[in-house]
């Protein structure tokens, strides 16, 4: 996906396939290759977010409620995080229905 799409509210991000997943404590231990990332709070809410139907505008009004923050901070926070999460292989992009 290009960074023009990434930017798109309206894209759909997933979990890329081939990573570890598990649940600790309530946080998010995930495992891909030889690296570990730990998802705790804010960003384990939006990594379960990721369902292959919520776009990136609609897991940002998630986090919006959930942390009492304002739309367009969550929308900035979330795309920002997802590119992140997208340059280490952990989340994939569809294209939205």
């Amino acid at each position: 996906m290009s960074d023009a799409e990434l930017r798109n509210p309206n894209a759909v991000p997933v979990r890329a396939l081939g990573i570890r997943i598990r649940r600790v404590n309530g946080d998010f231990l995930i495992g891909q290759e030889d690296r570990a990332l730990l998802l705790t709070d804010v960003a384990g809410l939006i990594f379960a977010s990721l369902d292959g139907r919520r776009s990136v505008s609609d897991v940002a009004h998630l986090v919006a409620l959930e942390y009492a923050v304002d739309a367009e901070e969550a929308l900035h926070d979330v795309r920002e995080f997802l590119d992140d999460l997208t340059d280490k292989g952990i989340v994939a992009w569809r294209d939205a229905p």
